[in-house]
């Protein structure tokens, strides 16, 4: 069965492109100016491509330390969601173009099709069917887990390609030992770690564990038939395999023998890890002195909470999800249950592997289980760990699983807070196991004639678009004030202040139209604490008994700075903290300082009558209101 053309790595990529505009419609509508996501994280990660180019092409500095949010202490980079590699291309592509959205979306895009084509590859090295292989890339690309990471803005876990490419030399090394699979195999570590994040480098170093304990039983296995044990014992009375003995004393020979410890592997496997270490040393060396050595700045602990809120649920495999606007009508009674609403869940519980894919996924299995073994039992160990710690049935009905307790107490292992997340290494198995179902499902020879098998191929093809959409795909669509505009323009250079400051990523994408650098920020999955105490008196830092840490601390401080009611009282601090202006957020003032907006506004117009010589609004809306101060 041959699908693609003699020139198959084109062909493959074309059909990637077109399944990445079906995938993510109407997004290609909106390319340059819209970006996929529900208005979440994705402003936040545009922010890490705009101080990558900001730093090295305005600045000409190391990006990986910045001022530019928690102004004027500044923070590190190393061990937040920077995402390295992307930032370089990113920022680039935004450097020429002058637009952030277009150079986001050429990630989001790249990343997909990279996703799909290691996948591809990998599949390729098993199964040995290019269009069969064609629908692994598919459907790891395409699954319901990434597209929620993606809808989420959550661009680094969306860039998984490092995870394919790993994998597939990282097995080639073990068959064939040598320097070119060794860099390779580094080369996709690195991208898994730093055009994704570390929880991938996690997932990998399990992956490893895994694939080197197969190999070593399997060869052993081998090893024991054929030195035809289990022997007779020397009484010739039992199975020397019954004497404990004889068993050890056997498995001792053997060991040595294994090829796991084979000296050439374990020479490349070290090239590997160096190669590695070398290449990611400018940032992994860092990470490390801030994340476990200099810990007076980052705060970082994960809770048990957040992993159980954030595990995948065995329901969720057989349900398609919410935003499956194609099969909910099938599937509303479920999901809308009032016993069993599942889809609060979160994220990572959209698991969903896809009818079409089922039945694949069943005759690999059941036809062809020799050849795909490694990766079905490589599926289940994953979807183990997705599930932990508390194996979810569905909402509340959970079964125990220690496992992730005992990972909670290793360094960097235990940084994987949404332990749903390794689902997205399960689909990566699946989709291999997928593969050699369709392979089989097509060499039975069932179906004559050419243009029959290819109607067989679309139809499979849109099968899993189908179970696996999100169409339409959610694009974010928060509007930008004109205030920020005026700031941009604004002189002097200055800090600024919003007021009142909530932590989401939208003040992150302002600060990339506005350019100046601001108090406070949202900096996720490290928390930075003690930034302000240098510059503000230890009542900013009393908070009613309650227990403040990491970022909250910074948030709750910035908060009591603004208040309208102590805005006289603090100008002293804004001189000391250099901020220049105060960007008012109307409609938030009531929230957060209690009474009504107009009251808190009435304050925020007092100071600029009291200040008139110190204070001045250069802009004035319903929404927002910029405020200069002059020292």
């Amino acid at each position: 069965m041959r699908f693609f053309s003699k020139s198959e790595n084109v062909s493959v990529i074309f059909f990637y492109i077109i399944t990445f505009v079906l995938v993510t419609f109407p997004l290609v509508l909106y390319f340059p100016s819209k970006m996929p996501g529900n208005s979440g994280d994705e402003y936040l990660m545009s922010w890490f491509f705009w101080e990558f180019e900001h730093y090295v092409f305005v600045l000409h500095k190391w990006p990986f330390f910045t001022n530019l949010a928690y102004y004027p202490h500044g923070v590190p980079l190393y061990v937040s969601t920077s995402m390295p590699v992307n930032s370089l291309i990113a920022s680039a592509a935004y450097y020429f173009s002058k637009n952030l959205i277009l150079a986001y979306n050429l990630i989001f895009f790249a990343s997909f099709i990279l996703n799909a084509y290691f996948a591809y590859l990998l599949a390729d090295e098993t199964v040995k069917n290019k269009t069969a292989s064609f629908f692994a890339g598919t459907i790891f690309a395409g699954s319901p887990i990434l597209i929620e990471q993606a809808r989420w803005g959550d661009i680094n876990i969306w860039s998984a390609y490092g995870l394919p490419l790993y994998i597939l030399f990282f097995n080639r090394l073990y068959k064939n030992p040598n320097l070119k699979n060794a860099l390779f195999a580094a080369s996709g570590l690195f991208l898994a770690t730093y055009a994704g994040f570390y929880e991938f480098t996690v997932m990998l170093a399990l992956y490893s564990i895994f694939f080197i304990l197969y190999q070593f039983f399997k060869e052993d296995k081998l090893l024991r038939l054929g030195k035809n044990e289990p022997a007779l014992n020397e009484n010739n009375k039992k199975p020397a395999e019954l004497d404990l003995r004889a068993v050890i004393k056997n498995f001792k020979n053997r060991f040595p023998e294994n090829p796991v410890f084979n000296a050439k592997y374990l020479k490349n496997l070290a090239v590997m890890l160096f190669s590695f270490i070398a290449i990611a040393s400018p940032l992994l060396g860092p990470a490390i002195y801030y994340a476990y050595i200099d810990k007076r700045i980052l705060f970082f602990n994960p809770d048990m909470f957040s992993i159980k809120a954030y595990s995948a649920t065995l329901f969720a495999f057989f349900f398609p999800p919410f935003f499956n606007h194609f099969l909910l009508p099938f599937t509303t009674a479920v999901y809308f249950n009032p016993v069993y609403p599942f889809m609060v869940r979160g994220a990572n519980s959209l698991d969903f592997l896809g009818y079409v894919p089922l039945v694949f996924f069943a005759i690999a299995v059941i036809k062809g289980f020799k050849n795909v073994s490694f990766y079905f039992y490589a599926f289940l160990f994953f979807v183990l760990m997705s599930l932990s710690p508390l194996i979810h049935i569905v909402n509340n009905i959970r079964v125990f699983d220690p496992f992730v307790y005992l990972i909670d107490i290793l360094p960097v292992f235990k940084g994987i807070e949404e332990s749903g997340r390794y689902m997205i290494m399960g689909y990566l198995f699946f989709s291999v196991v997928c593969a050699y179902g369709i392979k089989i499902f097509f060499e039975r020879n069932l179906f004559k004639g050419r243009a029959v098998k290819f109607l067989l191929i679309v139809l499979i093809f849109f099968g899993i678009i189908i179970g696996y959409s999100s169409y339409p795909f959610q694009m974010g669509s928060v509007k930008v004030s004109k205030g920020i505009y005026i700031l941009k323009n604004s002189e002097p250079y200055g800090a600024v202040l919003t007021i009142p400051f909530l932590q989401d990523g939208f003040k992150m994408y302002e600060q990339t139209i506005y350019q100046k650098p601001m108090l406070a920020g949202f900096i996720i999955r490290y928390g930075f604490h003690n930034l302000y105490k240098k510059y503000l008196p230890k009542e900013f830092f009393i908070f009613n008994g309650k227990y403040y840490k990491g970022n909250n601390l910074n948030q709750r401080a910035v908060i009591k700075l603004g208040n309208p009611r102590r805005l006289a009282e603090n100008f002293k601090y804004f001189k000391k903290l250099n901020v220049r202006y105060l960007l008012i957020v109307k409609s938030q003032l009531g929230q957060i300082y209690g009474k009504t907006d107009s009251l808190n506004l009435k304050k925020i117009n007092g100071f600029l009558k009291d200040e008139r010589g110190k204070a001045v609004a250069i802009y004035d809306s319903k929404r927002t209101m910029v405020i200069k101060l002059k020292y």
